[in-house]
């Protein structure tokens, strides 16, 4: 799961979305590595908690 070219804080390409996620060690993957912020909506650090 490669984090594709940036674009300021999110892919350009991508999943940006928890409805994209096919499970928790993605959505991790995505929070974690790509910066993709909007998964941790209340900021705990677990991302998508509806699949976390």
């Amino acid at each position: 799961m490669p984090c594709l070219k940036q674009a300021g804080s999110l892919p350009v390409r991508g999943k940006r979305f928890c409805k994209e996620m096919s499970s928790c060690s993605e959505a991790k993957f995505y929070l974690n590595k790509c910066g993709v912020r909007r998964l941790d909506r209340d900021g705990d650090g677990i991302p998508c908690e509806s699949i976390c």
